[in-house]
């Protein structure tokens, strides 16, 4: 079967096959928002403040880890075995986990361990799930569509996660973390069973007998694919350490200001978590009313830069002298328009860079790609997590966020001078 036989339309909402991805990611990803809201509150409140920048960050790397080490080698499998089966296939491994933990937890058994344990084996699923998503979307959606696709999927994530975070808060009020564990895992199993009726070319109809051909031939092949493209050995560079900095902001530092410097409650948090994906809402419809260019690199430099000043701009109202002439709602308000605005320039980066690979990268490279990709830009978040975790223990908030602001911002000057970035 070629893809072009595949049941696809012109009208990428008549589209069946992405229609039933994209309900499916809905379902889960839903859960998904609420659970991650839940447990970083939950964290927070059972370890106090002066541990738990060490706690969230030890969390966050049970995320990334199993990633890290096995992004790469799932990559391989996703390029050989049906891409269906194990999209469907670690949605439900992952919503028995998450009940299971429902259980655990219900019972005090070793809760915070149970949490770690679980959250590692979802990620270690995750790896075969998303690259084998990342890959699957070319292949069920015209080439003219492709952009509009990634941005109706980024969309819909973030409209969900904005539900859910803003629910979240008063979920975790009323039905506890266990009731979330057990609607999250009931949320991937049904995610699940949506996505077995997605009709999909198998990889072995492409010539991908895994019996065939050695795994390591295709590890290797994959590798030498990354190694010889220049601008994107550079962009990893780059990606490598942005999210040293910028992603730790977001995992330890925003809900520790919440809740200690600002002394707000979970519902305030997971508020605020909504405002980001409404600002991300906002960004994909504004790239999505754009006039079509065959080269992304101004905006994706401007971008860059004005996220830096944002990001800068985080730590102003907190700083001692400043804090004290506001109200802690106040201050709330002003993290709210930041974080808004925050994520309309954080949109207007991803997609393009995003679908710039997704058109770049031959199909037969394509889930290898993503899994080493996904691997080396994650690689370095765990060190700058226990970094940024530890230090958050020892300094004001406000130095850590105008700080990362200034190196953002330096290492996107330093971009204006990669001349393969230029012809994007």
């Amino acid at each position: 079967m070629k893809i072009s036989d595949l049941p696809t339309k012109n009208s990428l909402f008549r589209n069946e096959n992405f229609i039933l991805l994209l309900i499916g990611q809905i379902v889960s990803n839903l859960g998904s928002a609420i659970h991650s809201v839940a447990v970083v509150w939950y964290i927070l409140s059972t370890v106090g403040e002066d541990s738990s920048g060490i706690f969230i960050a030890v969390f966050t790397m049970c995320t990334l880890i199993p990633s890290i080490v096995f992004g790469p080698i799932s990559g391989v499998y996703v390029d050989k075995l049906d891409r269906k089966k194990i999209i469907w296939g670690t949605d439900l491994i992952r919503g028995l986990l998450l009940l299971i933990l429902g259980i655990f937890t219900y019972y005090k058994i070793s809760p915070l361990i149970s949490l770690f344990v679980i959250t590692a084996l979802n990620s270690f699923f995750g790896t075969f799930f998303n690259p084998a998503v990342d890959s699957s979307i070319p292949n069920i959606v015209e080439e003219k569509n492709l952009m509009t696709a990634n941005s109706v999927n980024g969309i819909s994530r973030q409209l969900v996660f904005i539900f859910g975070a803003a629910i979240a808060g008063f979920l975790y009020s009323y039905i506890g973390i266990v009731g979330i564990f057990l609607l999250n895992g009931i949320s991937f199993i049904l995610s699940g069973i949506s996505e077995m009726f997605i009709k999909l070319q198998s990889s072995k109809e492409n010539g991908g007998d895994m019996e065939k051909v050695a795994f390591w031939s295709n590890f290797k092949g994959g590798i030498n694919y990354v190694k010889g493209q220049k601008f994107i050995l550079k962009l990893l560079g780059f990606a490598l350490v942005i999210n040293f900095l910028i992603n730790p902001l977001f995992v330890v530092i925003f809900p520790k200001t919440i809740k200690f410097t600002l002394a707000l409650g979970a519902g305030e948090y997971g508020l605020f978590q909504a405002v980001f994906s409404i600002g991300a809402v906002v960004g994909m419809f504004i790239l999505s009313i754009l006039p079509k260019r065959e080269k992304s690199y101004r905006l994706i430099q401007r971008s860059l830069m004005l996220q830096s000043i944002i990001i800068a701009l985080f730590g102003i109202p907190i700083i001692p002298v400043i804090y004290a002439n506001f109200t802690n709602y106040s201050v709330f308000i002003m993290f709210c328009i930041l974080s808004f605005t925050l994520m309309i320039f954080n949109s207007l980066i991803n997609i393009p860079l995003f679908t710039i690979l997704q058109k770049r990268v031959p199909d037969e490279y394509r889930g290898r790609f993503f899994g080493m990709f996904n691997t080396l830009t994650q690689g370095i978040v765990p060190l700058g997590l226990m970094v940024v975790g530890f230090l958050s223990d020892m300094l004001h908030s406000s130095v850590i966020f105008i700080a990362s602001g200034l190196i953002s911002f330096a290492l996107t000057i330093w971009m204006l001078f990669i001349p393969e970035f230029k012809e994007f």
